[in-house]
């Protein structure tokens, strides 16, 4: 299948030929033709699908067919301004030779700005949540119109408090709206807003969210909390760490491990919920520029920066939840490029990680010996990983011939220990 079987227009398909668009993904196969029918849509995908292209390129299709007269006939909800500035950028990529035209609205930037674009008049609005309802309450835009409606990143965005906002911006939608869901998971709250909005819609299910690619390796440094310092040093000093992002959990860490690099010498920035938009989106593009090689970051960036050259990402602490990591170490390996995600792992934090590989079915080495390394901590804690390890092992031989053997074996050792 390539993207001249959905139909779509000579001229996109050209712009999706020329930025080497050429097979599309399985989620892009999936709610693609759905989308153009005008069908609701129901998609769990994570970022790296290609699901951003997956709503995008069918919203071109349809709004490069309607004439343009100043009103909003598609939006976009993100829970970032990362996000938003993300999605934003795809689209420029493949609005190339139509007349559509795009606005990006999100907090932290001057309304007055904001409002001045949406009175010359813009088809496709993308916009994050709180800003879009301080501009609803001005009566400075009028969803009346909206004929597709894109709520992506759900789970995210309902797991940061945007639930009411999200209702009063739907509420503001006609009851014919095209609605399209995309989360990268299916909890309870996103399956129930699913059943509110959604009118017999297509239900596509890509199952990455529990993977990350091939090209990234994985490897675990168990290692006390007071020694991640350190160990993060010798790591970040050596040459192949050309560009990395250092994940923390919370922005108290960000901050004082920011300060504390710099301390070393190290040139870095941090980004965080705290910081103004300005300075985060001044050093994203700094970042990307390569102007600085070390990045830290708390979670709020795990989906949204999308940049090529990063080599490393380092879990300096390990996330709240399991999934968040799948986010995190996918910072990395972009654009079919090599990665390696190094995490540190301190003693406290070994029930995250044996969920984070439990949801990834994925066992990642773990490197015994180093120089901060606790001999008795990293046996104790392998053992623990050995032993499931060696449960799986068995499990292999289960129902099998081999798998008598196997047993009647250890039994025959057992009786002769015990003679």
């Amino acid at each position: 299948m390539n993207f001249g079987d959905f139909n779509i227009n000579k001229t996109l398909l050209g712009v999706l030929k020329e930025k080497g668009f050429d097979i599309p993904t399985d989620i892009q196969k999936a709610v693609i033709p759905a989308i153009i029918d005008g069908r609701d849509v129901l998609a769990i995908a994570q970022t790296g699908t290609g699901k951003t292209g997956a709503f995008l390129i069918p919203i071109l299709e349809r709004l490069a067919l309607k004439p343009t007269d100043e009103k909003v006939k598609a939006l976009i909800l993100v829970p970032t301004r990362e996000l938003a500035q993300q999605v934003g950028g795809v689209f420029d990529e493949l609005n190339n030779g139509t007349s559509v035209n795009s606005s990006i609205i999100y907090g932290g930037m001057p309304i007055e700005e904001q409002i001045e674009k949406l009175q010359q008049g813009i088809d496709l609005v993308i916009a994050t949540p709180g800003r879009l309802v301080d501009l609803i309450n001005r009566n400075e835009i009028d969803l009346s119109f909206v004929e597709m409606f894109v709520l992506d990143e759900a789970d995210r965005m309902l797991d940061m408090g945007f639930t009411e906002d999200i209702t009063f911006i739907i509420d503001k939608l006609t009851q014919s709206v095209n609605t399209m869901l995309f989360s990268a998971t299916m909890p309870i709250e996103v399956k129930e807003l699913s059943q509110k909005i959604l009118k017999e819609p297509l239900v596509a299910e890509i199952s990455q969210t529990s993977t990350t690619t091939e090209l990234i390796e994985q490897k675990v440094y168990y290692v006390e909390k007071l020694n991640k310092n350190n160990l993060l040093v010798e790591f970040l000093r050596k040459k192949e760490v050309e560009s990395a992002i250092v994940f923390t959990k919370t922005r108290k860490s960000a901050d004082a491990l920011n300060e504390y690099l710099q301390g070393m010498g190290f040139a870095c920035d941090r980004i965080h919920s705290d910081r103004s938009q300005h300075a985060r989106d001044t050093l994203i593009e700094s970042f990307r520029n390569a102007e600085f090689p070390i990045l830290i970051a708390t979670d709020i960036a795990a989906r949204g920066i999308d940049i090529s050259h990063i080599t490393h990402v380092f879990n300096f602490e390990l996330p709240q939840e399991a999934e968040t990591y799948i986010h995190r170490v996918g910072r990395t390996g972009r654009a079919g490029k090599d990665g390696l995600a190094i995490t540190l792992c301190a003693p406290e934090e070994k029930a995250m990680l044996i969920e984070i590989q439990k949801l990834m079915k994925k066992h990642i080495p773990v490197v015994q010996s180093h120089t901060y390394a606790n001999i008795a901590l990293t046996k104790a804690l392998q053992a623990a990983d050995d032993k499931i390890a060696g449960k799986k092992e068995k499990s292999r031989y289960k129902g099998s011939k081999a798998n008598g053997d196997y047993f009647r074996r250890e039994k025959l050792a057992k009786r002769k220990n015990k003679n």
